[in-house]
């Protein structure tokens, strides 16, 4: 009986050490959790300042830039780059048109947008004129 009693309290003291080490691993896991939850909303709120900062700084940069000579030089694309600058657009002498990608803080081109930078620096760039007919339209 003796011996009963002690397998008894052996193995309620095991089961007891196993659901204080479960209740342990479980209020960790939360912790846990809680604590990636507050740094992925710390992120997704700092990413958000960079985008409004740079949607400023794109907004702003034209009375910047001086690689033209007036904002009146410059036209807005917005994707996949910021603005052509057409540097002596006001004047009658000889045009330089310039492609320009505003960016702030740690950003870096895309794709496309160094794709599109490099085939400017390989110079594979023409001029395409493009006319249209005469369009009719029909009323109904």
């Amino acid at each position: 009986m003796i011996e009963l009693e002690l397998e008894t309290m052996i193995v309620s003291i095991a089961l007891g050490i196993i659901i204080v080490y479960l209740t342990w691993q479980i209020i960790k896991m939360k912790l846990t959790h809680e604590t990636k939850i507050k740094n992925a909303r710390e992120d997704t709120a700092n990413r958000q300042r960079a985008i409004v900062k740079g949607n400023i700084s794109e907004t702003l940069a034209p009375w910047s830039i001086s690689c033209v000579n007036s904002v009146k030089e410059l036209r807005f694309l917005g994707s996949p780059i910021d603005f052509i600058g057409f540097k002596g657009l006001d004047g009658d002498g000889e045009i330089d048109i310039k492609f320009i990608e505003v960016k702030s803080g740690k950003s870096r081109l895309n794709m496309n947008q160094r794709r599109i930078r490099d085939a400017i620096q390989s110079k594979r760039i023409e001029w395409v004129e493009a006319r249209v007919s005469k369009i009719e339209i029909e009323e109904n």
